[in-house]
């Protein structure tokens, strides 16, 4: 399978990854002998990056309250404190070389882990609850909003290549979009049927098993007005989640005549959570 569209991880999981290694490197600063001046300024600029980063997903209200953990106070001194002096020992030390507190360092590591789990805990508010098929679904109702555009190009640039006006029916576009398909994921399964219902199974265009996506494909025609569409497209949202490969739905409607008056409100109207949770995306172009 190729990275676009891809199954991954959220933005926002993959910054929490990204904090609990930058922890092991900060922790690692105050373990034994004095950390080599290139080790802590690899950890500095990486958590500084990674902090721009961070703050860049996250509201304005939230953006604060993360930002306060990496600046902290005079009395309490933030991630920012300790990256800086992370090997400067505490003003206590005894003149015989001891801790009396039992606390090595001015700045020590133990209160920074609070403030990267408080940063963790602020960014995990924030994640949206979309799951992994869901983020696929999404990017490929996008890539698939560009068909007409990549059909211009082809008549455009050849002529003799009738691609788009060859389009007459649905069968021939779904043998355009199964090798549109096939060139972003590597197991497409063309009509596969959801399990039985009544003695009768349904039939879906394509479905995208290594990352849980069922794609139906339609074409407007004359005798189709937008409530047929909708009452055809809001069927087959009811009914395709029993597929065992079914997580989310893209529902991709070709208009080349441009009979739908409003597709923008028909795919707000359409694109929902399903009753089963399952999420729903509807594209018309």
């Amino acid at each position: 399978m190729t990275n676009i569209p891809a199954a991954r991880a959220s933005v926002i999981a993959q910054l929490i990854a990204e904090s609990e290694e930058l922890e092991e490197r900060m922790a690692s600063l105050q373990d034994g002998d004095e950390p080599r001046r290139r080790d802590v300024s690899s950890v500095r600029t990486d958590y500084r990056a990674w902090h721009s980063r961070a703050s860049r997903v996250l509201p304005s209200d939230l953006r604060t309250r993360f930002d306060e953990q990496r600046e902290g106070s005079m009395l309490k001194p933030g991630i920012d404190r300790f990256l800086s002096e992370p090997w400067t020992e505490s003003v206590l030390k005894a003149p015989d070389g001891s801790f009396p507190l039992g606390q090595r360092w001015q700045y020590p590591f133990n209160n920074v882990r609070s403030r990267l789990e408080k940063q963790r805990s602020l960014l995990a508010d924030a994640e949206p609850e979309e799951s992994p098929a869901a983020l696929v679904a999404a990017d490929l109702a996008n890539v698939l909003r560009r068909l007409p555009d990549f059909l211009h190009v082809l008549q455009q640039r050849r002529p003799d290549w009738p691609i788009g006006e060859a389009l007459k029916d649905e069968r021939e576009l779904q043998v355009l979009v199964e090798a549109l398909l096939r060139t972003l994921f590597d197991d497409v399964r063309p009509e596969d049927y959801t399990p039985s219902r009544a003695g009768a199974n349904s039939r879906v265009d394509f479905v995208l098993p290594e990352v849980g996506v069922i794609v139906e494909t339609k074409m407007t025609r004359e005798s189709m007005s937008a409530k047929k569409l909708g009452e055809e497209l809001l069927i087959d949202a009811g009914r395709y989640p029993a597929h065992p490969n079914c997580e989310a739905i893209v529902a991709y409607v070709y208009d080349p005549d441009k009979r739908l008056q409003n597709p923008r409100g028909i795919e707000r109207d359409l694109t929902q959570t399903t009753g089963t949770g399952i999420s729903f995306f509807c594209v018309i172009s």
